[in-house]
């Protein structure tokens, strides 16, 4: 085998040095003929074989006829290489075809050139994109039975990635090298996956690569992962080992303590850039209470609702990243509402109307006035709406009757907010109260007077 690479090439550097190199060609490159470039036409075959000898138990060329090179050998889909040859006719026309492996007798014009006194061509081609790894670059010298044919080897099924650090967080900044794409293609670029909606995308330069391309790590899960390149046209993909650590985002909820009606305020960062934020009141799945959607900086801005009535005590607040499921928890104090009413009156004789000074419920609540004594016999008498502050003035009318002039007990109920004040008129428990501590204190203080 080295024997017979050693006769082929030998008759190639014959060929050159009669016709003074390949480099000596007129280049007529897209010359616009019934054989130019991107025409379609059927190949033709020399009539007569050529004579071989045996060399080496294999058969060579006797004599070295057209033969032509592709330069450089390993070239990129959408790349530039040329179609250097020899062995032809002088100042004669030489069409240049690709011939797939669908269709062997038939070629696409890609070139052609006009051979140098020597018999020498030079055309420049551009690899199409989709060629494949069987393709045939032929020459074809027009009227004449003179073919030569080349291999055509197209690179760009496995291409590189460095990337400037292995270890990162979403949304942190990497900067990445790329080589072995095609030409000018788009490249998609995936962390720990391949498919779906690419994390970003890079344009390589016309030698299929990027000098410097700065990336934001995108969603993965925690620990060992890849960093993924695809080429849309050419396929070619390229992977590089990254760690992924993880998010630890934070939550501020103002204020910590507030009643319900009242509105807090909700902020949080350290999530991926532009995920959504889901946030849940006393639970951690299901559907969201409210969504926001995080910068590209992984923050979210304030965020405000107003407190359900129906909270008490302290609630649960957990945010959940949507695509990082990086998780915060937080907490707030939902403190009750504590109204006060004070009667009209305290006391007074049957027919005497007592109405109400009401502070400390909701704002625009309904309030129901209950009358009656701590055995259960309460009846609700009437209803009244407070103002925008919890409050009114001379509200909820009661007549008092016979029956109360012994003492009757009031409560009212805000019907939102559930917070209870009370009152009563003709009660002589406060009284009875304050007399038995005077009297406890006059013995006190002359039991303090015997001991002196």
């Amino acid at each position: 085998m080295i024997a017979v690479a050693l006769v082929a090439v030998g008759s190639l550097v014959q060929v050159v040095a009669k016709s003074g190199g390949f480099g000596g060609a007129l280049n007529t490159t897209g010359e616009k003929s019934g054989h130019g470039k991107s025409q379609s036409k059927k190949l033709e075959s020399p009539s007569e074989k050529p004579k071989t000898i045996k060399l080496g138990g294999q058969r060579i060329p006797r004599q070295a006829g057209p033969i032509i090179v592709v330069n450089p050998g390993l070239v990129t889909p959408g790349g530039k290489a040329t179609v250097e040859g020899a062995g032809f006719d002088a100042r004669s026309m030489v069409d240049v075809f690709l011939k797939t492996s669908a269709k062997k007798d038939e070629g696409k014009g890609i070139a052609s050139a006009k051979t140098d006194k020597y018999g020498s061509i030079y055309a420049p081609i551009t690899v199409p994109e989709n060629v494949s790894n069987g393709a045939v670059v032929v020459a074809q010298q027009r009227g004449a039975e003179k073919v030569a044919e080349a291999q055509l080897v197209a690179g760009g099924v496995a291409g590189s990635v460095k990337a400037s650090k292995m270890v990162g967080k979403p949304g942190d900044t990497v900067s990445l090298n790329v080589r072995g794409f095609g030409a000018g293609e788009t490249i998609d670029v995936y962390w720990g996956r391949v498919g779906g909606r690419p994390d970003t995308t890079l344009i390589a330069d016309g030698s299929g690569g990027i000098g410097r391309a700065d990336v934001k790590v995108g969603v993965a899960p925690t620990g060992p992962s890849t960093l993924i390149l695809v080429g849309r046209k050419s396929h070619t993909t390229a992977s590089a080992p990254f760690q992924v650590l993880g998010l630890y985002p934070s939550i501020k909820s103002s204020p910590w303590a507030l009643k319900s009606g009242q509105r807090i305020s909700v902020s949080a960062s350290g999530f991926a850039p532009n995920e959504r934020i889901l946030y849940y009141i006393n639970s951690a799945g299901g559907i969201p209470a409210f969504t926001a959607n995080a910068d590209a900086n992984g923050r979210s801005g304030i965020v405000s609702f107003d407190v359900p009535f129906g909270l008490k005590g302290t609630q649960s607040l957990t945010a959940i990243g949507d695509r990082t499921r990086a998780v915060v928890r937080s907490a707030f104090q939902v403190m009750p509402y504590t109204p006060a009413a004070e009667p009209s009156t305290y006391s007074g004789k049957a027919g005497t109307a007592v109405s109400f000074y009401v502070t400390g419920f909701a704002p625009r609540e309904t309030v129901s006035l209950y009358v009656g004594g701590p055995n259960g016999d309460a009846r609700r008498m009437t209803t009244f709406q407070v103002n925008d502050k919890g409050a009114a003035d001379a509200v909820g009318s009661y007549q008092i009757t016979k029956a109360d002039e012994g003492g009757v007990s009031f409560k009212l109920v805000g019907t939102k907010s559930g917070g209870v004040a009370k009152a009563s008129v003709n009660s002589a428990q406060k009284g009875g109260q304050q007399q038995n501590q005077g009297q406890n204190q006059g013995q006190n203080q002359g039991q303090q007077g015997q001991g002196q």
